[in-house]
């Protein structure tokens, strides 16, 4: 069964398309267009600023809690490096330190990063 087609062209609809096909103002589209771009990346970059001033402002205000901390971790590496002393002079330290060592490069090496 063959149908017969007919013509949808709707003439107002032709008219909007031929209109579209106009060329932009280069001038005035471009430099709106640029203004538009700066004003962006002028507001991203003012709230960049406002995070960082944020955070920095929370740390200095928590400062003691994170030297709190720090020294106790320090404090615990310090009282637990005296008993690994005697294994890490020994060839069985020397290749658990290099083995640990061949370990932590392969996992952190760039192809494993994507």
């Amino acid at each position: 069964m063959v149908t017969a087609m007919h013509d949808d062209l709707d003439p107002d609809l032709a008219k909007a398309f031929a209109q579209a096909g106009d060329p932009l103002a280069d001038e005035d589209f471009s430099a709106n267009l640029l203004r538009k771009l700066e004003r962006v990346r002028r507001t991203r970059l003012w709230w960049q600023i406002l995070l960082v001033a944020a955070g920095v402002i929370v740390v200095s205000l928590n400062m003691h809690l994170v030297l709190e901390s720090t020294a106790e971790a320090v404090r615990t590496v310090g009282e637990l490096t005296h008993l690994s002393t005697d294994l890490l002079t020994t060839p069985w330290g020397w290749a658990a330190s290099a083995a640990f060592g061949a370990g932590l490069l392969f996992h952190l090496r760039p192809s494993r990063r994507r």
